[in-house]
């Protein structure tokens, strides 16, 4: 029996690839859009900080879920991780997140405003968790699935920039089901009425050989 698992581990493996696509926006003209991104809703470019280190920059109109979707249409196993910033204004909060699988599959999504952060799947939340938000620094997002047999395990992890992540995940779902097939992407809406930034987008997927 051992011999046989081994041998359909290997031939699983040997049908994909370990993939990983990256962005931390070096490479693009400031003011401009990058050429391999797709504008869902709302206005994104490149914009830089004091110290010219580049980032992808969300404007503050329309109020709208805007978001980004980048990279190859996946439908296996996929870890997301972007680093975010977000502005608070008096007691108004932005809200951000990220996602796999298109615009209608998982999503980690913080929401300052109720110190939840939360799963979401076809626009709707499924699970939520305590998160405190810090408004003072950037904020890591990690979201993986883990597909297998039909059934898909939903992790997500978030922390603040200089902080360590946790081992274990913060917020956990298992999906009877497949995650479904799309790009990843990037959310956000300006409820503070300020730009949100997003930087070192990291994307590791299966690809079938």
């Amino acid at each position: 029996m051992k011999s046989v698992t081994l041998i359909l581990f290997l031939l699983i493996g040997s049908l994909y690839s370990e993939e990983i696509y990256k962005n931390n926006f070096e490479s693009y003209d400031l003011k401009s859009f990058p050429d391999d991104m797709m504008e869902i809703d709302g206005v994104f470019k490149v914009e830089s900080n004091s110290e010219g280190k580049k980032h992808l920059e969300m404007a503050s109109e329309p109020l709208t879920e805007n978001a980004v979707i980048f990279g190859p249409s996946i439908r296996n196993s996929a870890t997301l991780q972007v680093k975010v910033r977000g502005y608070k204004k008096r007691r108004s909060y932005p809200r951000f997140g990220i996602g796999l699988h298109g615009i209608s599959g998982f999503r980690l999504r913080v929401v300052p405003s109720k110190n939840i952060i939360e799963l979401v799947k076809n626009e709707e939340p499924v699970k939520s968790m305590p998160f405190k938000w810090s408004s003072d620094s950037w904020t890591f997002l990690k979201l993986q699935i883990i597909s297998k047999e039909g059934t898909s395990v939903i992790n997500g992890w978030a922390w603040s920039e200089g902080k360590t992540p946790s081992t274990e995940p913060i917020i956990s779902l298992i999906h009877e089901g497949t995650p479904g097939q799309g790009k990843a992407s990037i959310w956000g809406t300006a409820y503070s009425g300020k730009s949100m930034l997003f930087d070192e987008i990291n994307l590791e997927y299966q690809k079938r050989k």
